[in-house]
């Protein structure tokens, strides 16, 4: 080989690495930098907050990152720009997920956050098969004891103090609702009571909102829940939007729970997506 053809050769070689690296380049995924970026670094200093009675509470990602933040179920009040969430201001007694996306990356990170206090899950009440009573859920935690220290005395007294005293100056047993010192609503009763009046109407809804103090770490701060009750003669006589959006918000619960990424099917719904208050409570009267 003459060297006039070697150098063409190193020549022809060089220029061919070049384009090829010029490739490579282009086919990175963008991120500036972020595209592998440690979703160990999207934290938050605690995994439960509760409000406060005499301050606001901000909670900040432990750690300075950039990007954008998001939040299901709808409820948390947290700033898509800088991951601070606002304690007082966020629906209380979920679970949230929390997801996090690296600026200049599709790249997505999850936590869990949940903020303290009470829920009731969605859910349809057959009173005449003893499906009477709608107990709330503490902290997200079905199961887990609320921290009602009820006294030995059968007096009824209880560190929880469920509809308490409140701005609106209108309590729930004023409307006919029966509830326990630990929040347990007896569904019979509240029928019996008059809550849906004299002569309950077949459909009829109720839109309360119940206050309540709780001897945990949010020091006894007044809190409150709005909720939805329904009334309907038989099981057939319930909308199936209404049933639908029961469905989604229980797989909503549940997915939460477990971790797992959201999965929804469109829905004639009666409350928008993702949107957990109020829950709503459906009282039947007769199985058919």
């Amino acid at each position: 080989m003459s060297p006039k053809s070697f150098l063409s050769l190193i020549a022809f070689a060089l220029i061919f690495l070049s384009i090829f690296s010029c490739v490579e380049e282009t086919e990175d995924p963008p991120g500036n930098g972020q595209s592998n970026f440690d979703c160990n670094q999207f934290a938050y200093a605690d995994t439960i907050y509760y409000l406060n009675a005499t301050q606001n509470i901000l909670v900040s990602p432990t750690n300075p990152i950039q990007g954008t933040f998001d939040a299901s179920p709808n409820g948390l009040a947290i700033d898509p720009s800088s991951g601070v969430i606002d304690i007082n201001a966020s629906e209380t007694g979920l679970k949230y997920k929390i997801t996090f996306t690296p600026q200049g990356s599709n790249q997505t990170c999850e936590t869990f956050l949940t903020i303290g206090g009470v829920n009731y899950l969605d859910g349809v009440y057959v009173l005449d098969q003893n499906q009477t009573l709608a107990a709330p859920i503490y902290n997200g935690v079905p199961g887990l004891a609320l921290p009602c220290d009820d006294d030995d005395d059968d007096d009824g007294d209880s560190s929880c103090d469920f509809d308490t005293d409140n701005p609106t100056g209108q309590l729930l047993e004023d409307l006919g609702f029966e509830i326990s010192s630990d929040g347990v609503f007896d569904l019979l009763e509240t029928v019996e009571n008059g809550a849906f009046g004299s002569t309950p109407i077949n459909g009829e809804v109720l839109d309360v909102e119940l206050f309540y103090r709780l001897a945990d770490l949010s020091g006894e701060a007044l809190n409150s829940i709005p909720l939805r009750f329904f009334y309907y003669e038989t099981v057939a006589d319930i909308p199936q939007a209404l049933l639908d959006d029961i469905e989604e918000k229980s797989d909503l619960i549940n997915e939460l729970r477990s971790g797992k990424s959201s999965n929804f099917r469109i829905a004639n719904e009666t409350r928008p997506r993702r949107v957990p208050r109020p829950p709503f409570i459906v009282i039947v009267a007769n199985l058919q």
